[in-house]
This record gives structure tokens, C-alpha cells and sequence, in this order.
């Protein structure tokens, strides 16, 4: 899909879930732990506008760690632009070869914080003007940088997935996997190391197996699974998983306090979604039920 100008947040699912600020912990609780969240990228981005806006620094990420990884990705994003397959290779629609040119020129492109840049159903129930606070990290995995933390990077609207072949790296999702897992292991023990035992996963399949989270160490890591129940026979929800998903993060960053248990989760989506959804904690998964006639 092509990059384009973003809508404003949607509509939620229910008059329940409007932007409200949520009280979770009361005085005295815990202070020092932050909830992780995952999300995937989106596919359509809204690309920065021009004049002012900065080019790429690579070396100003988080996760400086990754810096010469993204170099590399960098490098055969370009290349893979300039071939005469790239079009297929990066997934271009016909309808927007100007995508091409964007990447083979990607470092130059003007950047924007990673909530502005990403669009889409889960997006649209963020608003990109708000940062997460600092006891609320968001990374967003991605097949160019492999994560970008949503609170503080900057990045240009790339069109690039998972499942791209690149030039000499082959699908950009399996490169990465290798280079995350280590980045997988710090996370989790920096969770566990802050006292914040859990990790929300929002993530879509290809983008989990880029960098799997499984719970162990003192870490729960919460797949959240939306289902439909309907005369009490549930089915998951594929298409519009997004969107779910994309609530449940917006009710942890604008919760008062930070959650940092499994139980604490459930309790702050269960208060921004009042009666419209059910929140139910089955294993690792945090499953929301949106019940129809």
C-alpha cells in the first residue's frame, strides 16, 4: 500500500473505551517498574513533510546496539530499490512507484516521530501528538531498523516488511530474527531487573517470529488474542485484530499508573473498556471478547 496522509483516530468499538485517564495504583504502590509493549508496524505511513524535518541519524536510535544491523539493512534497502525487480521484491503496488524512489534514497528522507509516520487501523486509535510516558516503553518491530522505540525515535516513511527480499540478505524477517533473539533476552531481563514482570505483545505472527517474547525469568509475556462470541461460541478475530489491539495499547498509555503484572493489565483494560469488551486473562494470553447479538 502507499504511503499517505493520515485520518484522525477512529471511532472506538464502543462509546466505553473514550480517552480517559485511569487510575490504577493507589499511593504507596510500587513506582520503579515499566510496562513493555510490542506493537507491529503498519504498512501504509504517512510520510513526514519536507522543509524543516531532519534526515535519518541512525547513530540517534534506541538500541544503539542494532546501529550497524540498520546500516546493513540501509545498504540493501538501496540496493534492492535499484533493481529492476524491486518493485516486487519491496512489494510496490504499481499504483505507487514514487515508493521506489523514497527507498532508494531512504537516509535522505525526511523523519518524524514513529507514531505520526505509522497509520493504519491500529494507529488510528493512538494519537500520534502524545509520547509514552517514561514508565511505558513501546517498540515497534520493524523490517528496516528492527525495533524503533516509539517514544524517542525518529524515522522516514519506508515501505518495507517482514516478508521483503532483499538484495544479498534474502527475506528481511528471517535476517533479522538471528540479531533481535540477544535483543529479546536484555529486554526481559530488564524487565524483570525494574520490578515490571510483563511484557504486552501486539504483534502479528511474521513480526513475533522476527523476535520472539515467551515468558520465563520473572517476565510474563500477554499475546493479546481478540475473539468474537456470538451465542456463546467464540472465533478469533482475524482481520480486525488490529484494532483491538490498537485499543488495548491506548488504554495502557493513557492509564494514570503504570501496570507491572499480568493482573494489573487486565484490571486497566477492563476500566477503559466498562462494559463494551470483556478482558479475560487465559495463560499468557490477554483476550478481549466482543460480544454480538
Amino acid at each position: 500500500m502507499a504511503t499517505g496522509h493520515r485520518t484522525g483516530p477512529r471511532c472506538p468499538l464502543t462509546c466505553a473505551t473514550s480517552r480517559r485517564s485511569l487510575p490504577l495504583r493507589g499511593p504507596g504502590a510500587a513506582e520503579n517498574g515499566r510496562v513493555l509493549i510490542l506493537l507491529p508496524p503498519s504498512e501504509t505511513k504517512t510520510r513526514p513533510a519536507a522543509g524543516d524535518a531532519a534526515a535519518l541519524d541512525v547513530d540517534g536510535l534506541g538500541l544503539p546496539q542494532l546501529a550497524e544491523s540498520r546500516r546493513t539493512m540501509l545498504r540493501a534497502a538501496r540496493r534492492t530499490a535499484a533493481g529492476k525487480d524491486a518493485a516486487a521484491r519491496l512489494g510496490v503496488p504499481a499504483s505507487s512507484p514514487e515508493l521506489i524512489e523514497r527507498m532508494a534514497r531512504i537516509e535522505s528522507e525526511p523523519t518524524a516521530g514513529a507514531l505520526a509516520v505509522y497509520s493504519g487501523v491500529l494507529y488510528d486509535q493512538l494519537s500520534p501528538a502524545h509520547s509514552p510516558a517514561a514508565d511505558r516503553r513501546v517498540l515497534v518491530q520493524s523490517a528496516l531498523f528492527g525495533l524503533v522505540d516509539a517514544g524517542s525515535d525518529r524515522i522516514p516513511a519506508y515501505r518495507l516488511s517482514a516478508g521483503s527480499t532483499l538484495s544479498r540478505l534474502g527475506k528481511a524477517g528471517s535476517w533479522w530474527s538471528p540479531r533481535l533473539k540477544p535483543v529479546a533476552a536484555q529486554l526481559r531481563r530488564e524487565q524483570a531487573a525494574e520490578g515490571a514482570g510483563v511484557v504486552v505483545d501486539c504483534r502479528s505472527g511474521s513480526y513475533r517470529s522476527m523476535m520472539a517474547m515467551r515468558s520465563g525469568e520473572g517476565v510474563q509475556v500477554l499475546e493479546v488474542s481478540p475473539v468474537q462470541e456470538r451465542g456463546g461460541v467464540r472465533t478469533v478475530i482475524s482481520h480486525e485484530a488490529k484494532r483491538y489491539r490498537g485499543l488495548v495499547t491506548r488504554a495502557l498509555l493513557e492509564a494514570e499508573r503504570t501496570p507491572i503484572s499480568a493482573d494489573e493489565v487486565v484490571d486497566v483494560v477492563r476500566t477503559a473498556f466498562g462494559s463494551g469488551l470483556r478482558v479475560e486473562l487465559d495463560a499468557d494470553r490477554l483476550v478481549v471478547v466482543d460480544r454480538v447479538a
